[in-house]
Formats: C-alpha cells, sequence, structure tokens
C-alpha cells in the first residue's frame, strides 16, 4: 500500500462515490420459468414510414464543442491528429471536399475559429512572445501565437482569443497596455488555382509589413489582408497596402462566404511549452473537415482528452463561435455509446438492450444543436470515442443492426439511466404529465451493491460522529458501559467522513484517525453505490443555500422542518415542504438538483434533533431536542436537564441514534438518475435472470414494439 497520505486514504482501493446500502420494500424482482424462445421483432410496416424513418441513416452527427445557447460545451480551438495514419484536411461544402493540407500521423495541427482578438506587438524573439501570450491569458481564453516572416526576419505576433465581439476583446487587451484589437475584417488580395501561387502572393505582402495568408474558398486559393476589427480600420489597411504595392488589386472579403485561412503558430500548452504548429481558422461559416487517410484509424483531439474518434471531425462557426462535430457511422457511434454508458462484463442481452434505446435515443433527437444531432454528455448519452468500445459493446449493436423501438408507429423517447432503486419512476413523478409507455414498474437493480464493503458508524472521544471505511477499522474485543463496541484504526490518517462514500468535494473528510486510535461503533452502513445512498447531514445553512429562492415564505424565521408531503406512484417524492409550505419546484425531478444534486427523488429524510418516545400502552410523542430539553434522573432522583449539543438514543433493538440540538437534515435514498425508461442496472439484473433483450426493453417501456429499419 505503501506510505499513507494524510488525505486519501480511503481512496486507496478505487472506490466511485455514488450511495449506501438502504434496502427498500418496494423493490421486487421478477423470475421466469421455463424456456426462452429467440428474441422477436417486428420488422417496419410500410404504413408506419411516414411516422419513423423509412431507412436507418448512415451517419451522426455528435457535438464535442458548440454552445447553442441553451447547451454550452464550449473551447476557443482544438488540436486534433490521426492516431496511426495520415491526417487529411479540407473544405467541405455541397460540391464535395476540396483538400488544403495533410499531416503525417501523430503530427498535430490547431483549429479555430475567426473572430476578434487581443494582439500583442510582433516580436523577433519566439521566447519574448511566449512571455507575452501568458501574461495576456486570462479567464480561460485561447492563446497563440503567429510565426511569419518579414523583410527575411522572423516576426512572432502573440494573442488572446478569438472572441465573437470586438468588445469581449477589447475587454481581455485592458491586460496589457500595448495590446491592440484585431478582427476578421480584411481584403482578398487574389484567387490562384494552386496554393503555391497564392503563397508567393502571400509572402510578397508579409514583405511589404502587412499580415496575409492563403485561404481555401469554393473557387479555389485565395490570399487574405486582414486583421481589421472595424470599417474605419479597414479602410485604413487598404489604403496603405495599395500605397506600400500599387500593383495589388484589393477586393472586399465576403464575409458570409466560407474560406479557411492556413497559418504557421506556435501552440503555447498549459505549462509554458512551446509547439510549432500548422494553424486552421475557420470563417464565414466554413467547414473544415478533418479526417485520417485510412479509415480504420481515429482522429485525436487533444481538448477531449486526447480521445480518438471514428469517421471525420469538423470545424465550424454556430453562433459565431467555435464548433466542433465528430460525423461518423451511427453504429460506429454505438460502438462507443454502449461502451460508455456499460461495462465489458456486463451479459450480452443487457448491451444489447442498451444498443437498441440508445439507437433510438439518436434518431429521436434530430437536429437538437442546428448542425448536430447530440451531444457527447450527460445532456443526452455518454460518447468517449474509440477508447471506450469492447468487443462485446461491438457485437450487441452488431447483433441488433436497425432496431428501435416504437409506440404506435412511432420512435419513443427510450431515456434511460442508472439505477431505479427497485422501481422505476412513473413520467408524472418526473414531468408532471403521463406518457403511456412510461410507467413505474419493479426493477431488479440490487447488483450495483456487490462487492461494496460496509462503513462503521462511529463516535469520536471528541463526540464527533460520521463514517469509516470497515478497510481501516478493527474490533478491540472490548465494550463500553451500555455495550457498544470499540474499534480502532489500522493505519494512520484514516479519513473520517459525514456520509459512507468517498468525494473529496461532495463529502470531504470532517477528521482523521491514526493506528491504535479507538473510538465506539454505533452502527454500520453499505458502501455508497447506485442502488443505495446517504446524503449529508446538512445543517440549515447549508440547506438554505442549496434551496435559495426556492425556499417558501414559512423559512423566513427558519427551518425547522423539512419533510417529503407527497409521493408519486414508485415512491418518489413529488413535494416537499418547509414548515408545512412547499418548496417552489417547476417540476418533481427538479427537487434533486433543489436539494444539492440528489441522485434521486426517491428518498427519506431525517432530521438530527428529532427522536421519538414510546410511553406506556401504545403511547407514542415526537420530541424536538431543540425545542424541548431532555431531564435525566442522577444519584438523587432529582430530575435534571441535560445541556450537552448531543445525546444518544438508544431503542429498544439496540439502534442508536445520535440527536443534535443543532438541526441538520440528512437524505437516504435508492435509485441514481430520473428513474424514466431504463435501468441499466435493472437490464443486467434481468439478463442475469434469463430475460433477452426483447423482454428487458418491454418490462421497461410499456407496450412498445421494437422495430427493423432497413
Amino acid at each position: 500500500m505503501g506510505s499513507p497520505k494524510r488525505h486519501n486514504v480511503d481512496h486507496e482501493r478505487g472506490r466511485r462515490p455514488l450511495g449506501a446500502g438502504l434496502k427498500t420494500a418496494l423493490c421486487a424482482a421478477v423470475v421466469w420459468t421455463g424456456v426462452f424462445a429467440a428474441p422477436v421483432v417486428t420488422p417496419l410496416a410500410p404504413a408506419a414510414q411516414a411516422a419513423i424513418p423509412a431507412a436507418m441513416p448512415a451517419s451522426v452527427r455528435v457535438a464535442l464543442f458548440i454552445d447553442t445557447g441553451r447547451y454550452s460545451s464550449p473551447a476557443s480551438a482544438v488540436t486534433l491528429s490521426a492516431d496511426t495514419a495520415a491526417l487529411a484536411l479540407g473544405l467541405r461544402d455541397a460540391s464535395g471536399f476540396k483538400p488544403l493540407h495533410q499531416v503525417n500521423a501523430k503530427e498535430a495541427v490547431r483549429a479555430y475559429a475567426n473572430g476578434y482578438y487581443a494582439l500583442l506587438p510582433q516580436s523577433a524573439d519566439a521566447a519574448v512572445a511566449r512571455a507575452q501570450a501568458q501574461k495576456l491569458a486570462v479567464g480561460g481564453a485561447g492563446t497563440g501565437i503567429v510565426q511569419r516572416s518579414k523583410q527575411g526576419k522572423p516576426a512572432y505576433a502573440a494573442y488572446i482569443g478569438p472572441f465573437p465581439t470586438k468588445e469581449a476583446a477589447a475587454a481581455a487587451a485592458k491586460a496589457d497596455a500595448t495590446a491592440q484589437v484585431a478582427g476578421p475584417l480584411g481584403w482578398n488580395a487574389g484567387v490562384y488555382a494552386t496554393e503555391p501561387e497564392a503563397q508567393a502572393q502571400a509572402d510578397a505582402i508579409v514583405q511589404a509589413g502587412f499580415d496575409a495568408d492563403v485561404a481555401l474558398i469554393g473557387g479555389g486559393f485565395a490570399v487574405m489582408v486582414g486583421g481589421a476589427a472595424d470599417d474605419a480600420s479597414l479602410k485604413t489597411l487598404k489604403d496603405k497596402v495599395s500605397a506600400a504595392l500599387p500593383a495589388a488589386r484589393l477586393t472586399a472579403v465576403d464575409q458570409t462566404a466560407g474560406y479557411v485561412l492556413k497559418r504557421s503558430e506556435l501552440s503555447v500548452s498549459g505549462d509554458g511549452a512551446v509547439q510549432p504548429v500548422t494553424a486552421f481558422v475557420v470563417g464565414g461559416g466554413a467547414k473544415l473537415w478533418a479526417a485520417p487517410v485510412d479509415p480504420k484509424a481515429g482522429v485525436q483531439v487533444a481538448e477531449r482528452s486526447n480521445r480518438s474518434y471514428r469517421g471525420g471531425i469538423e470545424v465550424t462557426t454556430l453562433n459565431g463561435k467555435l464548433a466542433v462535430i465528430n460525423e461518423l457511422a451511427i453504429d460506429q457511434y454505438l460502438y462507443s455509446v454502449v461502451g460508455s454508458e456499460l461495462n465489458s462484463s456486463w451479459p450480452a442481452e443487457a448491451l444489447k438492450a442498451q444498443a437498441i434505446a440508445a439507437r433510438t435515443y439518436a434518431l429521436k433527437q434530430g437536429d437538437k444543436y442546428q448542425i448536430a444531432n447530440v451531444s457527447d454528455s450527460t445532456a443526452d448519452q455518454v460518447y468517449k470515442g474509440r477508447e471506450a468500445e469492447f468487443a462485446a459493446a461491438i457485437q450487441a449493436v452488431d447483433a441488433t443492426k436497425g432496431q428501435v423501438l416504437t409506440y404506435k408507429n412511432t420512435l419513443i423517447d427510450p431515456l434511460f439511466y442508472s439505477n431505479a432503486g427497485g422501481m422505476t419512476a412513473d413520467s408524472s413523478e418526473v414531468w408532471g404529465n403521463p406518457v403511456p409507455y412510461l410507467k413505474s414498474v419493479p426493477s431488479p437493480d440490487e447488483g450495483a451493491q456487490a462487492g461494496k464493503k460496509p462503513w462503521y458508524r462511529i463516535v469520536l472521544p471528541s463526540g464527533l460522529t460520521g463514517y469509516i471505511h470497515s478497510d481501516y477499522a478493527r474490533d478491540t474485543g472490548t465494550k463500553n458501559e451500555i455495550g457498544l463496541p470499540y474499534y480502532e484504526s489500522t493505519t494512520d490518517a484514516v479519513n473520517i467522513r459525514s456520509a459512507p462514500f468517498v468525494d473529496n468535494a461532495a463529502n470531504p473528510a470532517i477528521a482523521k484517525v491514526d493506528a491504535g486510535s479507538r473510538f465506539v461503533v454505533i452502527g454500520q452502513m453499505m458502501e455508497s453505490n447506485a442502488f443505495a445512498w446517504v446524503r449529508g447531514p446538512f445543517d440549515e445553512g447549508r440547506l438554505r443555500e442549496k434551496l435559495g429562492a426556492s425556499l417558501p415564505a414559512s423559512a423566513a424565521g427558519g427551518i425547522t422542518r423539512l419533510e417529503v408531503t407527497k409521493r408519486g406512484p414508485s415512491g418518489r417524492a413529488l413535494e416537499v415542504s418547509v414548515n408545512g409550505q412547499a418548496v417552489k419546484a417547476s417540476y418533481p425531478d427538479a427537487l434533486r438538483s433543489l436539494l444539492g444534486g440528489l441522485p434521486s427523488t426517491r428518498f427519506e429524510i431525517e432530521q438530527s434533533e428529532r427522536y421519538t418516545i414510546r410511553g406506556a400502552g401504545s403511547a407514542v410523542r415526537e420530541q424536538s431536542a431543540s425545542d424541548a430539553p431532555l431531564y435525566f434522573a442522577g444519584g438523587s432522583g432529582t430530575p435534571q436537564a441535560y445541556e450537552q449539543e448531543q445525546f444518544f438514543v438508544l431503542s429498544a433493538d439496540g439502534n442508536v441514534k445520535p440527536v443534535s440540538k443543532t438541526t441538520q437534515f440528512v437524505f437516504k435514498g435508492t435509485g441514481f438518475g430520473h428513474g424514466l425508461g431504463m435501468s441499466q442496472w435493472g437490464a443486467k439484473g434481468y439478463a442475469e435472470l434469463g430475460y433477452d433483450y426483447v423482454k428487458i426493453l418491454q418490462a421497461y417501456y410499456s407496450g412498445v414494439t421494437v422495430t427493423t429499419l432497413p
């Protein structure tokens, strides 16, 4: 194990920070007996072709970086390379593909959208330009260095950007008094049939002291002279070029026409390292297409964790910002989606069910992102490129080729998620309105707990309560006065956490214990997992911060009671109230985010200061430590008020509950995700019970048909 580090001992076994051991009476597993027939799917009927696609689309477009306004995954530039073959780049339009450049395998190129820049004065020293670029880089904007040769000498110009507006670039330029605002406006100094001809003209203009680049346009290769940020500076530029080069014939550049500039740059990485690259600047809505010359190779995108993608990468603009789209065959896309969503050890039938749900989802989206069908994130379905693929996922996709889910001759919304917690949601519990094929049904989800170990709930000598992983604690064989066992830490610097899972951001360590440190164990829970979970405790201040404007007026004097006041068919919370008044939620599933990102809405709420006293006969009284004092009788028999902040209540069955005068709230629940449609862990459970993929899908989507598209 090596020398323990004081901040991460409970990370050493690679545990995922998901949820912990709460079973539910609502969980039910359906067991089938007898012989299972081969899956039966229904071919597409001619009458249905108006409602669903007549044929499977050849490709899908996945947004890696895009900003639509409603969805934002931004990037200022991307660095592309091919992993095992040469990478070809060029302009793609309605007339086809026009080649512009080709690089060897693993050789990187840089691409970004033309726009406005904060530009520093040119320098003959690359090190000076690098220092300038690093100084200017603020707020996460992209930084680069354009590399030219002017009058026989090197010239380096550091910039930050691009920005979609002149104003944004001007704000960035304030970081350096010598910075100026440059822009995408320029002049066309001629169109040539070949790139060498255009490059010769560009070189002549550069030698005269102006910035010029070769651009690939629809009609050939143009020479663009530019860098102006507004009409006035554009006119000034023309006057200067005409004075220096009277033979130059300058015409206005149509800013709506697509073009791709090609230039040499020095790329500055986060650690300050500089690498020469060929850069491509996309303007006027052009589409720069990059694809390996060998279709078996992949395109790597450094800004996406250097993932490799099948198909090709399109670099273009949307809403004035960079858009990067991976276009590839739909089944190749699904190879990665299934591999990204599920595990290679899962049963084949569960993988097939996921493949069909994912295929249907992709088709159902249409042009969701204007120039792309889906994103690569959990906003749609996770897609991590070729690295996520595995053989069983590919086989599952190929085995279900063309198959989609339909309801009354219409593609369904095949929602899926990690774990239903034993019972899927009814659509009314998530969206507030009914969907006929999204009903609440049992789901065998307990498999998410397999292999998890318990965490002990402990009380330290200071009185602090928390959880420690069972791997780092052992029973001393001794007990305290009321029979609770003493345990001790088995190693140094073990983290104690508020809840039984590891997440240094959401559930940081609240204390540490060293080898031999003793504590009392008052209970145990299974390590957090996707089936069952614990979140909290949250005090009133933290809860107010989470709920924000959603808090009702009843909270003005303090949050004294938080409870679920309405539940749906699956037991999910439809309404949560504060002091008897409902929290403002736009739809039921929004409660998850309002309460700080709970895994699901299938939860119970425990309050630390509340406990129940059972008296003689059937008398029951709810007590609050913050409202009424607790009295005890000492040796004299005289009742005395217990003044400590915290005490412990021991029930008749031996369970111990910490009670605090400070109000705190703990959420205990089951399930991970919205709960609508197919539970991925449940699909695994059904497959292990012997279900084929059609029956798995029909168990989660009521009344649907598996339809085959040609």
